[in-house]
């Protein structure tokens, strides 16, 4: 018996400025032509969309792209921006960090997607505190919930990351997007079949700002560990790999680490990077959708999804799609 990604829905905000545009308008650190070398061109940028918004749209598309019936779903698990901020625009991130102080810190995205989704059977779950990871943790617990408990067929994994309006769009070299994703995880299915995965969690960086040198410094002997552990709990050889689908952090890391790891037989998918950015918790999973659909993933090849996560979290999946 195994565990499969069914379908993948997601939703970006309409506005998609470019990175000259957004260092114009002050929204980056780095100048623009260092981040274009890097391969980034543009992101998506929310103003009157709110992550539920886009959050409950993914979803939708996910189960319409499966041909679910939303009621069939058994558990619904959310992440990514919590109740406070969930339900108001970038703009309004002042005004929703003060529902804090009363009871509305109780409303849930993740109860309000069930409700109006008409999830009625699913049992709701959040996990947080994984940054750009936070769709790997879930699809890791949804596979773990549906080879323990039998009763439990199907899974939707959801996560809606946004940043603030003032907050920029430049996180150590990177491009960040609004963008809400939803992965719908199965028992049995025919292709995209999760084989191996693997979560390490250093709690040494916990304070990024302040450890930024020294993780940045272990982030690609600390990657090249995970992806081995990955390929190793697949049963697979560093050979077997077909396809890379990989975080949008720049085409240029990615390079470094397939050489570093043994990859560099394997074609990466860096189409989204210069049109998507970094989509945080969406982009593997993005990328992994659009690979796809444009006839660039097979069934049957060997797909590795890689992701590393502020404070911080190295992940990998194992796919056979």
């Amino acid at each position: 018996m195994h565990v499969s990604i069914r379908s993948i829905g997601y939703a970006f905000p309409a506005a998609a400025p470019s990175v000259r545009e957004l260092a114009a308008a002050g929204q980056l650190r780095s100048e623009p032509e260092l981040l274009e070398e890097f391969g980034f061109g543009r992101i998506h940028a929310a103003v009157s969309e709110t992550p539920y918004e886009l959050a409950s749209l993914a979803a939708a598309r996910a189960l319409d792209r499966a041909g679910v019936d939303p009621a069939r779903i058994d558990v619904l698990i959310h992440g990514g921006v919590d109740g406070a901020t969930a339900f108001g625009t970038a703009p309004d991130a002042a005004a929703s960090r003060a529902a804090h102080r009363t009871t509305a810190r109780f409303r849930y995205p993740a109860t309000r997607l069930q409700h109006e989704l008409g999830l009625e059977r699913a049992q709701a779950l959040g996990v947080g505190q994984l940054a750009c990871t936070t769709l790997f943790g879930a699809v890791r617990l949804a596979r773990a919930l549906i080879l323990s408990e039998p009763a439990i067929d199907r899974v939707l994994c959801v996560a809606a990351d946004f940043f603030p309006a003032d907050a920029g769009r430049e996180a150590i070299f990177n491009c960040t997007s609004d963008a809400a994703v939803a992965v719908l995880v199965e028992r049995g299915g025919e292709r995209c079949v999760v084989r191996g995965a693997t979560h390490v969690t250093k709690g040494y960086y916990w304070n990024p700002d302040a450890l930024q040198n020294e993780m940045v410094a272990a982030y690609f002997p600390t990657s090249r560990h995970v992806i081995e552990q990955t390929i190793g709990d697949a049963g697979w050889a560093m050979p077997d790999v077909d396809w890379v689908i990989p975080h949008n952090v720049g085409e240029r890391s990615w390079r470094i680490l397939a050489a570093l790891t043994g990859l560099g037989h394997a074609r990466i998918w860096t189409d989204n990077i210069a049109r998507d950015g970094h989509t945080l918790a969406g982009d593997n999973f993005i990328n992994l959708a659009d690979a796809i659909d444009a006839g660039a993933l097979r069934a049957g090849e060997k797909a590795l999804l890689f992701s590393f996560g502020y404070g911080a979290h190295w992940t990998g999946i194992a796919l056979e799609a």
